[in-house]
């Protein structure tokens, strides 16, 4: 059967004999057993999460759980303050970035609404009403070809996945103790109904529906260096990397507090009809996820910087500054499918008609910035070594009057509107014969077509992004610089103060968001000629792009039985068309032009998967497929930029999208063992190759890309004719190689109440090398791709205890490459998890939660390899991040 038939994991099957004779064992649907039959099943490499795993986890995002399964991890970034709310974000399968997965929901697929990546934020992806989430590593020619490092498909439940009528409310309250200690609101919620029925002759129509709403309110705390490092000691001076100093300073600090409210609501419906011979079913979702947050940052700047007299590294001079931004994020998904299951003698008809529209945008950003009228004497000296909280040191009275917010006044705004949108709408059939014969068995074909229709734009709130001066030039006063600002001392403004960094920074206040969006937002889009600018078409248009991809599929496989052996060669073939438009300026940051960009390809890909059977609980697989990754949209559609030479108006330089990107391609190799028992157990080992072409890197520093490219990309830079061009380029070869294992078993062989015990593990060892075309880094780790990952979990479960611990481990992982400089890199991320049930009767379920017990930080990323120095971004408000535990307390009702 296809790989996106809706209605809930598949019942398993004896093989069919030459009568059609078919004996049917029926597991409860959603449990642990069910998932591991149907891992067993698959065609390829695969791990399932039942939801009653989903349940068992105390997280509140879905993208923590599946860090669980074998070989699967998480991750946030902090471009926009996203791991400063303590969750992950993106899914990668065995450390390939995650635009080179494919997402589905119901077999179909998620359009994908950021314009920078392929991948699907799973901030919108709650983990109430699923059913089951399979993660496929290697897949067959039935499902979508772009998916180098797999396919993650969640389904949602239907009414045929309940023995009877179904009800159940989840009423839960949440804390987050790091904001609890600091003083900024710590509560959330969460609120869940669903219920299932099915009625008509025989319980042939079937209704699902479930709704939801949760709220979380989280703090982070994060500092991080903010300019570049450089040795301490006057006798190693000119030497910059932490290898070849013996002690490392900078110039500049930042501190950051990250106030974050979430909300999340949204819910599914599903309608069904099971008929003989046919089934029908009409599936719907909608998700929706809101951040309010805000950053408030004090800064150390350092000044008048060298060596002195005793060879040591100081600044003489000192300013504290402050800084404000609202980082909030919007974002929608829904999906749509109608369709249906005909079995017509031999032969098993699927269809459908599916449409996913996504948004994400970050409305109304606001950025605010305040300055002390002088500096303050030193001299002062930056600790940074072998610390996560770097502080500067100095004469007492200097530092006195350093930690006095007072010495910092309002000065200027600047912002920017943005919001991207994709529409995905498409149609699937394929058809299988099943033959009166004993080697082949089926033979199943079929075409897929989608269009997704995509828009991308953002505004700058005024000319050039350009300051927007406090009681400036648009209010009749002048364009006060920095050192004269003519705001109120932060003090005076409104807000709250806390207790932040143990008080080592003096005063920290929480500035009053309305405030400052007030003194800014009424304004946007005007002309201010005497200060920020005149507003141009070139400043609403410089941004924005549209465009449409159609992929046209089609596909056959067979299914070939020889005894114990099943083999499933195939082959896809898949057509890209993209066309679009985007903005490009004259150059002259008034005048521009919309111009279109069209590529097409097609993209062979064959499959062959074989699996031994020597036992009904045992299986050997061997995989070999090809795959593809389509290039992200703002690569070959964002803006392009020019600039001239005022006198001449020679184009002096040209950073543009690459519309003749091509699609990343990969060879991939499978070979794994699985062993499975009748109590819930099963032993697996993997072992994995992928032979990628064509990479590009999707996170790399120090290079000469437009912002509007999607974030950092790769640049390829050369002179002609005294104009610089520069665009993103495929890259060379990469190699993934690793091995995986898992285990996971219910102890039932104990005496008495221990039976109850059980444990699961996984470890996942691999290796990766990329070719790159930055100098001195011929050879590369691949970015998000860690040398270790595992999980160990210890679990109970008898009569009405249930309680779940689990450590989560990803080993550290290469973030971006510099070109003369030591690469950036995530420590390894440690999360350990608790879980607790109590089942009262009646239906009734107390449960208690306990996230991040270690409170390990949420995001630590360093200068070098090791851990001794953070890494400095001066577009990036904090290295070292922590948003501490999380506990949870509810109940559960089930009638």
């Amino acid at each position: 059967m296809p790989a996106s038939t809706p209605t809930g994991p598949t019942k398993p099957l004896e093989k069919d004999s030459v009568h059609e004779h078919i004996k049917v064992t029926a597991l409860r649907s959603g449990t642990v057993a069910a998932a591991l039959d149907e891992q067993r099943r698959s065609t390829g490499v695969a791990s399932v999460l039942s939801r009653e795993q989903i349940d068992r986890a105390p997280e509140t995002n879905l993208s923590d759980i599946l860090t669980r399964l074998p070989g699967v991890s998480a991750y946030s970034n902090m471009s926009n303050g996203q791991a400063a709310t303590g969750e992950a974000q993106y899914m990668t399968i065995r450390g390939l970035d995650s635009s080179y997965n494919a997402y589905t929901l119901n077999g179909e697929r998620i359009a994908p609404a950021d314009p920078s990546t392929r991948a699907i934020s799973f901030d919108m992806l709650a983990p109430y009403g699923i059913t089951s989430i399979k993660v496929s590593k290697s897949t067959t020619a039935e499902t979508d070809g772009d998916s180098i490092g797999g396919t993650i498909d969640i389904r949602t439940p239907t009414a045929f996945d309940f023995s009877g009528n179904y009800r159940k409310i989840i009423l839960q309250g949440q804390l987050n103790d790091n904001a609890a200690q600091t003083g900024t609101p710590a509560l959330g919620g969460t609120a869940q109904i669903e219920f299932a029925r099915r009625f008509g002759r025989d319980g042939r129509f079937g209704v699902y529906a479930t709704g939801y709403y949760s709220s979380k309110n989280v703090l982070a705390d994060a500092a991080a260096p903010n300019r570049s490092y450089v040795p301490s000691f006057a006798s190693e001076a000119g030497v910059k990397t932490p290898d070849q100093a013996s002690q490392l300073t900078t110039t500049q600090l930042k501190y950051d507090l990250f106030t974050s409210s979430i909300k999340r609501y949204g819910g599914s419906l599903s309608l069904n009809y099971k008929g003989d011979r046919h089934e029908f079913y009409a599936l719907g979702t909608w998700g929706q996820y809101n951040v309010q947050m805000d950053d408030n940052q004090v800064s150390f700047r350092g000044s008048n910087s060298g060596y002195g007299a005793d060879g040591i590294y100081r600044s003489q001079l000192g300013q504290r500054a402050g800084y404000f931004i609202t980082n909030d994020s919007t974002q929608l998904l829904t999906t749509q499918k109608i369709g249906g299951i005909s079995h017509l003698d031999r032969w098993t008809v699927n269809y459908d008609i599916f449409n996913s529209y996504g948004v994400q945008a970050t409305p109304n950003t606001v950025e605010a910035s305040m300055y002390g009228s002088s500096s303050i004497a030193g001299p002062f000296y930056l600790d940074t070594a072998n610390t996560t909280l770097p502080v500067a040191s100095g004469p007492a009275s200097a530092m006195s009057q350093l930690r006095n917010q007072n010495t910092s006044r309002f000065w200027k705004t600047q912002g920017g509107d943005s919001q991207s949108t994709a529409d995905m709408f498409g149609i699937h059939a394929d058809a299988a014969y099943r033959f009166r014969n004993d080697i082949l068995r089926s033979i199943i074909f079929g075409f897929k077509i989608s269009d997704t229709e995509r828009l991308s734009w953002s505004h700058p709130l005024f000319h050039n992004n350009n300051n927007f001066i406090y009681n400036g030039p648009f209010f009749g006063g002048q364009n006060w610089p920095s050192t004269n600002a003519a705001g109120p001392s932060i003090g005076n403004i409104p807000g709250y103060q806390v207790d932040a960094f143990g008080g080592k920074l003096g005063d920290f206040r929480i500035l009053d968001r309305d405030w400052v969006r007030n003194t800014t937002l009424p304004y946007k889009y005007q002309n201010d000629p005497n200060g920020a600018g005149n507003y141009t078409r070139n400043d609403w248009n410089a941004n924005t792009s549209t465009g449409s991809e159609k992929i046209y599929a089609g596909f056959v496989a067979l299914n070939l039985q020889a005894g114990p052996v099943d083999i499933h060669p195939g082959f896809r073939y898949e057509y890209t068309d993209f066309g679009g438009t985007h903005w490009q300026s004259a150059g002259d940051n008034i005048n521009g032009r919309f111009v279109r960009i069209h590529q097409n390809y097609g993209s062979p890909l064959p499959y062959l998967n074989i699996n031994w059977r020597p036992s009904e609980l045992s299986v050997l697989r061997f995989s070999v497929r090809r795959g593809l990754t389509r290039p992200a949209f703002g690569l070959i559609n964002g803006a392009t930029t020019l600039s001239t030479d005022p006198v001449t108006n020679q184009i002096l330089s040209i950073s543009q999208p690459n519309p003749n990107l091509r699609p990343t391609t990969a060879t991939m190799f499978d070979f794994s063992g699985e062993l499975y028992n009748r109590h819930a157990g099963v032993i697996s080992a993997s072992v994995y190759y992928k032979q990628i072409q064509k990479f590009i890197f999707t996170s790399v520093s120090n290079t000469s890309n437009s912002a509007t490219l999607g974030g950092n990309v790769p640049t390829s830079s050369f002179t002609d004719g005294g104009t610089l061009y520069s665009m993103p380029t495929n890259g060379k070869g990469a190699t993934l190689e690793g091995i995986e294992l898992a285990t996971q078993q219910n102890l039932y062989f104990l005496p008495g109440w221990m039976s109850g015990f059980g444990v699961n593990g996984n470890v996942t060892l691999q290796h990766s090398n990329a070719t790159s075309s930055i100098a001195g880094h011929a050879d590369t780790a691949l970015p998000r791709a860690p040398e270790m990952m595992y999980n160990l979990g210890f679990y109970y479960s008898r009569g009405p205890i249930h309680f779940d611990l689990n450590y989560n481990y990803i080993g550290t992982q290469l973030l971006s490459v510099n070109a003369k400089s030591p690469d950036f890199y995530l420590q390894p991320t440690q999360r350990l998890d608790l879980s607790m049930k109590y089942k009262f009767g009646w239906g009734i379920t107390g449960t208690l939660a306990m996230q991040n017990l270690l409170n390990t930080p949420a995001f630590w990323e360093t200068y070098g390899k090791g851990k001794s120095y953070l890494a400095y971004d001066g577009g990036s408000n904090g290295a070292y991040v922590r948003t501490g535990r999380m506990y949870l307390a509810g109940l559960n009702g089930e009638f």
